[in-house]
């Protein structure tokens, strides 16, 4: 493989054998697209090596590096015809960040680079038309200095040369921003890595009225349903979609103004999701009829459409079901299967904002305006739901610290909406000028899937026990794979009614298989308690598994109760305070792993990504048996859950990591769950009271 060290600036033209660490993920998919004979514009990148490089030369561009981006500048001008820093023929460029993990929004670009007053002329003069270059002009002042020069009244360079260098300087030190630098703490990521710099080609959605910019989802990022789902602005440049500023269109507008440019786009989409095998996020521009891909990635989506696009890919023959199981995460499913809005309690009431539902759930919170107020209160313990008229990446703070986020203006496809899917941060976006900022410090309910947000805290609903079809033929798929998950039996251990009744309360369906598993039973003795549950109609035993009926969880309930009523609860509160020491690490690591990129499996510093999340797992597994080997104390069904998790610990060893956090098997996830239920209900406590008290983390 070529040393990237000796290849810090390449040419993407769909052969270079880098991989995503060495160029970012962006790069990595602008050289697949090329390699497809897709149509991007030219491009080069600057590798992470290039990044690196950079900071360890003290935060400045060395002559010798910054030369290795000139020497190439010839890869542009051969492709277009144009030249750079010319007023015949000017080529304009784009220099974006792209690193080895996306980082929606969190990293500088820079558009439009390289023109000036007397370029502006030759592009007047060439399209015989002075409003698109006066408008290209101003676009590149404005952001050149907000995001080069930090000062709206800055005086920008005329020099071509010097604007392109001043723009790589601006990439490359957006790495170790505040922002940036906080992103990554919250996702675990590392800071040596780097950001690649990407110098391509522009073309322009501000053209004319044959011209745009737009986002596609080859499927709805909410739902999962096909076909493509998107938005796009006429005599637009992409900003203008993705910073919310401006209000889109559905991609039905593009169909109606260019139909032939519609079609093209819709049989790429096809194609980069069949390559890619998952829903893909599409960046487009529209130049004088003529489509340009900008970008392509895996698109961030809901757990509804997670569930959704993973059966639906199976059906067509894109995935396998055991790569759909991987898909669809153990907290995809809860957050499917937890509360919604009694709307049967809602009538009379009006919605004091709609707009469009970008991220499912709801969410209940005091509005607040400002991100940095919304960290400080949330920080006090206060749910709060931030309002802004549009978003920005110096948002970020206030993202990770609201409830629930409100924008004024924006569509789907918008920085907020992107944002907060990927947190699973509940959001409705584009709900009118002055409708959700003029609701600071009022109290709210947000509903994420209806797009609506209501004055005060309204009643919620738990999901009846009617589970989505989709989840059902997940969890017969998670089945028929049931006996290889039990070769390796635990020993034998005693059963009883309660303990048979929780698991497949909490399971909500499982396999008699798995059942013994997890409950380290002997199978005839199993079958024979389930039998009698089955026979007293507090269970129902079909091809899929057992389930709970309405008699059966009206029994779990009282036998609860009855099990906090014989439990020491000095010993419950204890045990319970020492689990929330644990919680918010156990939940932060497998975030971790559920965020890390899966597509450069042989890549070193994916791999050392993995190994550093898996050894803080292990690291905490050990700091958890005392709790674990003391659970026995409390309630005799509780001493399983020592040997369940270190079956998944000795399963993460042989190195199978789906032990970590697959809703088909006793992962570390699912168990952690299991127990934390089953400490709340020993103690009487509840998850609302939790988030009351401060203790879920």
């Amino acid at each position: 493989m070529p040393d990237p060290g000796r290849r810090l600036v390449v040419p993407l033209d769909g052969t270079i054998d880098l991989s995503h660490a060495d160029i970012g993920d962006k790069a990595w998919n602008i050289n697949r697209m090329r390699a497809l004979g897709l149509p991007v514009p030219p491009a080069v990148v600057a590798t992470t090596a290039y990044c690196r490089s950079y900071h360890a030369a003290g935060g400045r561009l060395p002559d010798p590096l910054w030369q290795r981006i000139v020497d190439q500048m010839w890869v542009l001008e051969a492709e277009t015809g144009r030249s750079f820093g010319s007023p015949s023929k000017p080529l304009l460029v784009a220099v974006r960040s792209g690193a080895a993990r996306s980082m929606p929004g969190m990293l500088d670009t820079v558009l439009d680079v390289g023109i000036n007053s007397a370029i502006e002329s030759a592009l007047a003069a060439e399209t015989q038309d002075p409003a698109y270059p006066a408008d290209t002009h101003r676009r590149f002042i404005e952001a050149y200095r907000h995001i080069v020069l930090g000062m709206t009244d800055a005086e920008v360079p005329s020099d071509p040369w010097q604007q392109l260098r001043g723009a790589v300087e601006a990439v490359l030190a957006s790495w170790n921003s505040p922002r940036a630098r906080a992103y990554r703490r919250h996702r675990g990521i590392p800071d040596d890595g780097g950001t690649a710099v990407i110098v391509q080609a522009m073309v322009f959605g501000n053209l004319d009225d044959r011209s745009g910019t737009g986002v596609l989802f080859t499927r709805n990022p909410m739902t999962g349903e096909g076909p493509s789902f998107g938005e796009w602005i006429v005599r637009g440049q992409g900003e203008d979609v993705v910073s919310g500023r401006a209000d889109p269109q559905p991609l039905a507008a593009l169909r109606e103004l260019l139909p032939e440019v519609h079609a093209q786009l819709m049989d790429m989409a096809v194609r980069l999701e069949r390559d890619c095998g998952d829903i893909q996020d599409i960046e487009f521009t529209v130049e004088s009829g003529r489509l340009w891909l900008l970008q392509s990635r895996t698109a961030r989506r809901s757990p509804r459409a997670a569930l959704r696009a993973a059966v639906s890919m199976v059906d067509k023959g894109i995935l396998e079901p055991g790569t759909a199981l991987e898909r669809v995460t153990a907290e995809h499913a809860r957050a499917l299967l937890g509360c919604v809005l009694d709307r049967s309690r809602l009538a009379g009431a009006v919605p004091v904002a709609t707009g469009h539902p970008v991220c499912e759930g709801v969410a209940t919170g005091v509005v607040v305006l400002d991100p940095g107020e919304a960290e400080r209160r949330a920080g006090a313990g206060e749910d709060v739901v931030l309002a802004r008229s549009s978003t920005s990446p110096d948002d970020l703070p206030g993202f990770i610290a609201a409830r629930a986020v409100l924008t004024e203006h924006g569509g789907s496809t918008s920085h907020a909406a992107v944002v907060s899917r990927e947190l699973g941060r509940v959001c409705v976006v584009g709900c009118g000028e002055g409708t959700v900022t003029s609701l600071a410090g009022q109290q709210v309910t947000v509903d994420g899937a209806g797009g609506v947000v209501w004055l005060g805290e309204m009643p919620l609903l738990s999901i009846e026990d009617e589970i989505d079809p989709d989840l059902a033929r997940l969890i017969d798929w998670a089945q028929a794979r049931v006996p290889l998950a039990v070769r390796r039996h635990a020993p034998a251990g005693s059963i009883d009614e309660l303990t048979v009744l929780r698991l497949v309360g909490l399971k909500r369906r499982i396999a008699p298989e798995m059942a013994a598993h997890s409950l380290g039973a002997d199978r005839d003795r199993l079958d024979a308690v389930c039998l009698e549950l089955v026979e007293h109609g507090l269970c129902t035993h079909s091809g899929s598994g057992l389930r709970l009926t309405p008699d059966g969880r009206r029994r779990l309930s009282i036998l609860l109760a009855e099990e906090r009523m014989n439990s020491d609860q000095a010993v419950a509160g204890r045990l319970y305070r020492e689990f929330c020491g644990f919680n918010g690490e156990l939940k932060q690591i497998i975030t971790d792993w559920q965020l890390r990129d899966n597509a450069t499996p042989n890549d070193h510093a994916d791999a050392a990504y993995d190994q550093a999340v898996l050894h803080r797992l292990r690291d905490l597994h050990e700091r958890v048996k005392p709790l674990l080997d003391r659970l026995g104390d409390l309630a005799p069904r509780l001493r399983r859950y020592a040997p369940r998790f270190g079956e998944a610990r000795a399963r993460l060893a042989e190195g199978d990591h789906t032990f970590i956090a697959n809703i088909s098997k006793d992962s570390f996830h699912t168990l952690w769950f299991e127990l934390h239920e089953d400490l709340l209900s020993i103690t009487g406590d509840s998850r609302e009271s939790e988030v009351a008290a401060g203790r879920a983390l």
